[in-house]
C-alpha cells in the first residue's frame, strides 16, 4: 500500500501551491463519497496525491471516507482519502491514502493522458 498522508494545512495563499508534490489537472471529475448512500460529487485539481471536492456541505479535516472517482480512458477508480483542510462554502481538499499500486498506475495513466493533450486552439 502507498501511504502519503500530509496533515500540514494551507498557512496562506501560496502555501497549498508550495507543498504540492504532484501535477493537477483542473477537471472536473465525476465521483461519489462512498457511504450508506452514494452521494455524487465534483472534484477539481486532482493528481497522484489527492484532490478538490466542490461542496457547500462542511467537512471537518481528519476525516477519513472512501470516494469514487470517473475517470477518461481508464474509467472509475475507488481511493481512500483523508480531509486536509476546509474552504468554507466551496468545498475541502481531500489526500488520497492507502492506495494500491494498481489504483495508482490507472490514476497516473489517467493524469499523464490529460496532461499529454494537446490545449485548446482556435
Amino acid at each position: 500500500m502507498i501511504n502519503d498522508v500530509q496533515t500540514a494545512a494551507p498557512s496562506g495563499a501560496t502555501a497549498g501551491r508550495d507543498r504540492r508534490q504532484h501535477d493537477r489537472v483542473a477537471g472536473p471529475f465525476d465521483g461519489f463519497r462512498v457511504g450508506a448512500l452514494e452521494t455524487p460529487v465534483r472534484i477539481f485539481d486532482l493528481s497522484r496525491g489527492g484532490c478538490f471536492v466542490n461542496s457547500t456541505h462542511e467537512q471537518k479535516p481528519g476525516v477519513r471516507f472512501t470516494i469514487k472517482i470517473e475517470l477518461p480512458y481508464v474509467g472509475q477508480i475507488t481511493v481512500k482519502a483523508v480531509t486536509l483542510y476546509l474552504r468554507p462554502e466551496f468545498g475541502y481538499a481531500m489526500q488520497f491514502v492507502d492506495m494500491n499500486q494498481e489504483t495508482a498506475s490507472r490514476l497516473e495513466e489517467a493524469l499523464g493522458q490529460l496532461q499529454d493533450r494537446a490545449p485548446y486552439e482556435e
